[in-house]
């Protein structure tokens, strides 16, 4: 396979969901690091300090052609100005999230007429952007309803039908892998009631004895998978340790996705795109029930979740390529909404939780007596010393230089 083989169409599709093929000559990228340098009187080497890369800009100047091409050019002109990033799908560098720069739309009509020539420089965004203020007053009831819009689109977006025998036979297998992490994954969950617990192993039954007939309808499949991913999620017990079980049902089935779809092409692709789309709006429904203590147990959270969401978008492009393919656009927009809102929300309910402030003592004292010192009262006493996990002579006599933890408001 030579470059010519690899090099791909160049399309940008705007924050509103518009497609338009951009032609092109030629590509280029701008980056570099961020490293000042100090001189230093008397010496001959200054200091450079790393301070990381610069943002990464892709600048093009691209054409688009047609009888047509004044309608479609006024229209991406539009489409470049709307609020918030888009998707360019660089020819050479990957899907990119971007803030795209119009700088000029030209036009001849002697020589090279029936053409719009723009002049454009794409600025690299972060993977999750925040729209400040937040006007929604019920933060869970909003992830929950994008979470629903995230699972419709996601089940929309695979195939119709798979008739391949060998996509159907190394799907299926690995379908029935990604059961066992998930099962894996969801073991890690603590305080899973047994009802909950059971229809977890109930589901996954399920879909191994119908996996023939589930992988040949892509999506019935994805319609049972999705089941399965949300049992645990709205359970009342600690939201990391939900998070968590999501990622790590993320490590373990992402690469044997990656090879299938290498192997099987463009239709497994798709349904892998899904299965890790659908694993990412679980966890963001996950956030919606449980228990948050302290702000640093919620930035903790927010972090993990983060990750997820980061990893997740990684993977999808190494999906597309290894199955050259493209993700559509409502599947990608909708697993963005339902993350990005439930990192919203937690960072909005962190501000009201208490903070952790921790010490550790430099002399042994009954808990009586430090409870007083640091409280002012002795009122929660039972429950400082649940929370400390002070164990056999703690409980009479807390040690020098034990560590013991309090919540601020």
């Amino acid at each position: 396979m030579s470059y010519r083989d690899r090099l791909r169409e160049m399309t940008y599709v705007s924050p509103s969901g518009k497609s338009y093929t951009l032609e092109f000559d030629a590509l280029s990228r701008t980056g570099g690091k961020k490293a000042p340098v100090s001189e230093y009187p008397g010496q001959d080497q200054g200091g450079v300090q790393d301070l990381g890369n610069t943002t990464p800009t892709f600048p093009v100047t691209c054409y688009i052609t047609g009888s047509d091409y004044d309608q479609t050019a006024d229209s991406f002109w539009d489409a470049l100005h709307e609020t918030g990033p888009g998707k360019l799908y660089h020819p050479r560098w990957g899907n990119i999230n971007v803030l795209p720069i119009p700088n000029t739309q030209e036009e001849q009509f002697v020589e090279g007429c029936g053409r719009a020539v723009f002049d454009i420089t794409f600025i690299k965004t972060n993977d999750l952007s925040f729209e400040y203020p937040i006007v929604s007053t019920d933060k869970a009831a909003l992830v929950s309803t994008n979470v629903e819009t995230a699972a419709e689109t996601i089940s929309a977006g695979v195939p119709e039908e798979i008739t391949d025998t060998a996509t159907l036979a190394g799907g299926a297998s690995a379908v029935l892998d990604a059961l066992d992490s998930i099962s894996e994954g969801f073991d890690t969950i603590t305080d899973l009631t047994d009802d909950v617990t059971s229809e977890i192993s109930q589901s996954i039954t399920d879909i191994e004895n119908t996996i023939d007939d589930l992988i040949s309808s892509p999506a019935d499949l994805m319609t049972a998978v999705l089941e399965l991913y949300r049992l645990p999620a709205t359970v009342v017990t600690d939201i990391k340790t939900k998070i968590e079980g999501y990622s790590e049902i993320y490590e373990n089935i992402i690469e044997g996705f990656v090879e299938a779809t290498g192997e099987y092409g463009e239709m497994f692709g798709l349904i892998s795109v899904a299965m890790v789309s659908g694993l990412g709006a679980a966890a963001a429904e996950a956030t919606t029930e449980g228990d948050t203590t302290t702000r640093d147990e919620a930035a903790e959270v927010v972090e993990t979740l983060s990750d997820l969401y980061t990893d997740i978008k990684d993977s999808i492009q190494d999906l597309e390529e290894a199955g050259s393919f493209s993700t559509d656009y409502e599947t990608l927009l909708a697993t963005e909404a339902a993350l990005s809102t439930a990192i919203e929300a937690l960072i909005d309910s962190a501000l009201n939780l208490p903070a952790e402030r921790s010490m550790t003592l430099d002399r042994s004292v009954d808990p009586i007596t430090l409870c007083y010192e640091i409280f002012g009262t002795t009122d929660d006493l039972e429950t400082w010393m649940e929370f400390n996990d002070f164990q056999g002579n703690e409980i009479l006599l807390i040690p020098r230089g034990r560590e013991v933890r309090w919540y601020v408001e």
